[in-house]
This record gives structure tokens, sequence and C-alpha cells, in this order.
């Protein structure tokens, strides 16, 4: 089943694709090809060891040229791992398994033999837009929060910090979104329920005050039974400022935890990037972060063609379960559709994992069609 799954979408690509090129079309069609070769350094136990791997991603997105009255849009990675990686991957995968669950955001294809290939459909909805609302139905990623790396009001959409550009895995939802005006509306969004996994409904309002975007949320967990209440919002003092405050009710709504994110930003000349975050969490909520953490970064534009940023990510500061990832990145557009990314990631635990890798350095070659 999955190979006949993999062939069809082969398929589609390839026909879409071929029609898009003989004739115009109402669809507009774009994407990539990356390839990132990585190095894994060691340095457990003393002992000084490399692994290599790497990945090559495929990644292919459409939506209609005419959205007057609808939407439809798709977003697809098609992951090839090769090296270490692939050994990494299939770990994951055979936990996946075992585990019966289906937290994995990667549909495994082919898991035989010694490289898997995996699909990853970050987005695929449609919407239809009515003149009182707009409908949107399918895989989408739902960005409630304000946050770039920590965002505690989202819980539809978060995002993958192994990804070096951060990126989000969608959610499969229902939505209802009625706009009162450019910066005020109401948003009514249901998760589909799926097995062995949590799924959330919310309501959303937003709206334009003081210069300041303010969004309202009301969230139910369905499985956990738990009901948040959060307030974001987002303007300018100086500094960029935004935020967010988190309220948990569990236990039939006798138990009641917080936590809350802050962030600041601000550029200089539209060439120099600052931005900070931190976020507070009550070790009562159940997620990967701990109970401080913050997040910086710093980016240099070069010029329209090259940019150097640094990044720093801290998890559970100050506790034992203390986690630190720097990285850094060289992006260089050498030709029109070619970039070149040079990457590093030094990561730094307070207890020893001896399955994680302490430095990474890397290149992505990407080509954009």
């Amino acid at each position: 089943m999955k190979k006949i799954v993999f062939i069809l979408f082969l398929i589609f690509i390839l026909a879409t694709a071929w029609l898009c090129a003989e004739k115009p079309t109402g669809m507009k069609i774009w994407g990539s090809n990356f390839i990132d070769i990585s190095g894994y350094h060691y340095f457990k136990n003393g002992e000084d060891s490399l692994k290599f791997g790497g990945m090559n991603t495929f990644r292919f997105n459409f939506h209609n040229r005419n959205k007057r009255y609808g939407k439809i849009e798709g977003n697809f990675d098609l992951i090839i791992p090769f090296g270490f990686t692939a050994d990494q991957f299939q770990n994951l995968i055979d936990q996946t398994e075992e585990s019966d669950t289906l937290s994995m955001p990667y549909y495994p294809l082919f898991v035989n033999g010694n490289t898997p290939i995996l699909l990853d459909i970050r987005k695929l909805y449609l919407s239809v837009y009515l003149p009182f609302a707009d409908i949107t139905l399918g895989r989408q990623i739902v960005n409630y929060g304000k946050g770039v790396v920590f965002s505690p009001i989202d819980v539809f959409s978060t995002i993958d910090v192994a990804n070096i550009n951060f990126e989000r895995h969608g959610s499969d939802i229902a939505a209802v979104k009625i706009p009162f005006s450019y910066l005020s509306g109401l948003d009514v969004v249901t998760e589909f329920p799926r097995k062995h996994h949590e799924y959330s409904s919310s309501l959303r309002g937003y709206f334009n005050t003081f210069g300041f975007d303010v969004a309202v949320n009301t969230i139910y967990k369905h499985r956990a039974k738990e009901l948040i209440t959060g307030l974001s919002f987002k303007g300018d003092a100086f500094f960029g400022v935004y935020g967010e405050l988190v309220e948990h009710f569990a236990d039939d709504l006798s138990k009641k935890y917080f936590e809350g994110m802050l962030g600041l930003d601000y550029s200089i000349k539209n060439t120099f990037f600052f931005r900070t975050e931190y976020y507070y969490k009550n070790s009562n909520i159940q997620n990967e972060w701990g109970k401080h953490n913050f997040y910086a970064s710093f980016q240099y534009l070069i010029n329209d063609l090259m940019n150097v940023s640094a990044h720093v990510i801290g998890s559970g500061v100050g506790g034992n379960d203390q986690m630190l990832m720097y990285s850094g990145q060289f992006y260089y557009n050498i030709l029109q559709n070619v970039n070149l990314i040079f990457y590093t990631r030094y990561f730094s635990f307070k207890e020893d994992i001896a399955s994680a890798h302490d430095l990474e350095y890397a290149v992505r070659v990407e080509v954009k069609f």
C-alpha cells in the first residue's frame, strides 16, 4: 500500500508539472531540491569520533492563481536520508511502531532496506470564501502565537527546532474565520481526532488597539480534558515587543498552571537584526521544554546575496535537565536559483546523553524551480 501511495504521489507531481509546462493553467507551482551533507562529532568518554550523514529533500508547493472565491494549497516534502542520518530516522520509525503512536510527523513510505523514504505533508487544504466567513478544511499550519521559537498558545502547530529554519508541521483541522474588519475577527478551529494523539478545539478573537495586535484565545484539549485560556500581543515600543500569557485549568478546572513568553526584536538600518525570547513553564505542564527557557538570535545582511546569523536556544536553564544549542549559518545565493548554506550546531547537556552528538557541521545545496 505504501508503495502504491508513493508511486501515485510521483505520478501526480510529474503530470502536474507537465501540464503546467505545456499550457497556461490556474495553478502556480514552485519548489526546490536541497541536499544536506552533515558531520556528527562525538566527544564521549574521552573518545573523539565522527559520523557522516545527510538528507535529500524534494519540496513541492502549489496553489491556485484565482483565489477570489476559494483556495487550494499544498506543501509536500519527500525526504531521503542517507548515512548516519538514515540510521537515526530508522530508529525513530522503529520506536514509533513499537509504541503504537502517530507522533512522528513524517509518513514512512519505504522502511525496508538500508534507506527509509519519508513523506511530510505539511499543507494540503482548501478554503471557501463566503460573504460572511472563510471556511477551511484539511492540513494547515495554524499559527496562533507570536513567538519564533517559544509559543505556549500554539497547540496546533509547533516548531521543529532540529530544522535550521525552525519550520512547522501542519495539523488536520476544520476552521471558520469570521472577519469583522481588516484588523479584527473571530476564528473557530477544531482538530480532527486521530489515534493516540491529543486533539484540540479553539475560539480566538483578535483586534488592534493602541498600535498592538491583540488576540484572546480559549482552547480545549479533548483527551486531557484541559481548558486553556491565553492572551497574545505584538506591537512596537521602540523595540518590537510581543508575548503570550497562558493559564491551564486541569482536573475539572480545580488546578491552575501558568506559562508565559516575552519577546523583543530590534533592527538597525535593516542590516542588523536582533531578537530574544524568554519562556517560563510550570513544571506540571507536559512538553519538551524546561521551567526556564530562552532564545536569542543575531543576523547581519552583508548584501542582497549573503548573510550570516547566529542563534542560541536554552531549555531548562539552571535545572538538572539543562540543554543548550548554539548554531551559526552563512547563506550565499551563488546563482539565480541556487543557494549555498553552511551551518554548524553545538549541543551542551548538563546530563550526558550517550546517543546525542556534541557538534554538527553541515553544508546545504539548494536548487529552486
